[in-house]
């Protein structure tokens, strides 16, 4: 009998589209057609198929589209794709244990370089056939992981309804126009999903926009010239970008928030600023594909907080009671086709995402409770809680407390073995406001003394958007030398 999802498999990575001469990919000032990602693929594909069966290849570029190319090609052969941007450790390899490494470079003149690894190749039935690629997750709440995922994963990402937006600039057409989509994720980060592969499979275009530290003042020209009606953004880069250059997004339709929370304080400062486009604010772990809520914020929203949402079309939910943490919050467990298929260690499955009926299903460790229009907010973590000089403290509460005092942006609360922070985003004037500080300081010494407080303009990002919270942490801590001498 046919497996119809592997034939719609075979029609993704075959279609007539990497035979086009329509432009699919827009990059530092290029255009590539499909036929010329396709021929990139092949070559790929090629060079895949010269050093034997590969069941794991890592696929290193500089250029977006080496790593979108060499994905297809790899999959063509029947290969798991580890796309790398040159930003994967040595210990991020060793999750995977990569069979083959191919440093794909695109351009007028594309290339595509082999090197197999010194150690012996793991058996190929090490990781099932319906796994295609690997996210790794951010590392944010513990050592980063691999997550396997298969293409079951990446096609219900594909067909998800509640991701669809109209192609043309008004966000309230009905057109169905092809979509343009800017690109902004990294290829390890799970946003590549939604950026690039949702985009082409369903008919679309991608158009690579600088990093925010490299050239954001590009970012209206090629919305002009290109049609951008979609854009995914950490909420991180949101925040920057609307507070600093909101005429950077202006013209952009369908403005998507993921990675972290989205503060209520952005979405005001983009409405101050003019912003008209509509907003999507998403959630979902690493460990389900892409994102499995979704909620698209209504022109007048005025509640305290921004909710997760809803599932997305083809996800499921069940909220389980943690036996900790606040009395009216749950720990959210998502189910369904998105949920990727486990964690990966020294080349191998090790940890399958399975419900004791055997059924895709993962724990987030999520703390959520229902607002009054049945929609999910997020509460906190299950592991949220820290210990400061022997007493708990929850970190959630403590930043949702913060948000709420005038002038104050943002708030997040990080640790290290020695100290507790609390670093505020207020706005400028706050900075120097003795009475502003004030406020904060009494909330903080509420919930322990013994946590610090920053105040900061802006959060540093890392290259994925997130917040850097360790360069947070190396500030504080110099600061804390000048201090005690």
């Amino acid at each position: 009998m046919t497996d119809p999802m592997t034939d719609t498999w075979h029609e993704v990575i075959h279609a007539d589209r990497w035979a086009s001469s329509s432009t699919l990919w827009v990059e530092d000032g290029i255009e590539y057609t499909g036929a010329q990602a396709g021929r990139l693929a092949a070559m790929v594909e090629e060079a895949i198929l010269a050093h034997g069966p590969a069941r794991v290849v890592s696929i290193r570029s500089p250029h977006k589209l080496g790593c979108f190319a060499g994905q297809l090609g790899a999959w063509r052969a029947g290969s798991v794709a580890v796309a790398d941007d040159h930003t994967l450790s040595g210990r991020d390899f060793e999750r995977v244990r990569p069979d083959l490494t191919l440093e794909v470079r695109s351009g007028p003149s594309p290339t595509v370089e082999a090197t197999a690894p010194s150690r012996p190749r793991l058996p190929r039935d090490r990781i099932p056939e319906e796994v295609v690629a690997v996210n790794f997750t951010s590392g944010s709440t513990g050592s980063r992981k691999a997550v396997a995922v298969t293409r079951g994963n990446l096609l219900a990402l594909f067909g998800c309804r509640d991701l669809d937006v109209p192609g043309g600039r008004d966000p309230d057409s009905s057109g169905e126009a092809p979509v343009t989509a800017g690109s902004f994720a990294t290829p390890t980060y799970d946003g590549w999903w939604f950026d690039t592969w949702r985009t082409v499979a369903t008919g679309g275009r991608v158009v690579c926009l600088p990093h925010v530290n490299d050239d954001v003042f590009a970012w209206p020209d090629l919305v002009e010239t290109y049609g951008i009606s979609r854009l995914l953004l950490p909420a991180a880069v949101i925040t920057t970008v609307v507070e600093a250059v909101p005429d950077c997004v202006a013209d952009i339709p369908w403005l998507f928030s993921g990675g972290e929370q989205f503060r209520l304080s952005t979405y005001r400062r983009a409405r101050q600023a003019g912003l008209r486009g509509r907003f999507v604010n998403l959630y979902g772990p690493t460990e389900a594909t892409f994102a499995t809520h979704h909620y698209r914020l209504p022109e007048d929203f005025s509640a305290p907080t921004i909710p997760i949402g809803r599932p997305l079309d083809g996800c499921r939910q069940t909220l389980r009671d943690p036996g900790e943490g606040p009395p009216d919050a749950r720990e959210l467990v998502v189910h369904g086709p998105f949920v990727c298929l486990g964690y990966l260690d020294d080349g191998v499955v090790v940890h399958r995402f399975r419900d004791p009926a055997g059924q895709p299903s993962y724990r987030t460790g999520d703390l959520v409770r229902p607002d009054g229009n049945g929609d999910l907010v997020f509460a906190g973590r299950l592991d949220g809680e820290v210990k400061v000089n022997g007493m708990r403290v929850d970190t959630a509460a403590l930043e949702q407390r913060i948000s709420t005092l005038p002038r104050v942006l943002d708030c997040r609360v990080t640790q290290d073995e020695r100290h507790t922070v609390a670093f505020v985003r207020t706005d400028p004037a706050a900075l120097d406001d003795p009475s502003a500080r004030d406020r904060i300081e009494s909330v903080v010494q509420d919930f322990s003394p013994a946590i610090g407080v920053r105040l900061v303009g802006r959060y540093p990002v890392k290259a994925g958007g997130k917040v850097d919270f360790r360069t947070l942490m190396d500030r504080y801590r110099q600061t804390e030398k000048v201090d005690e001498t």
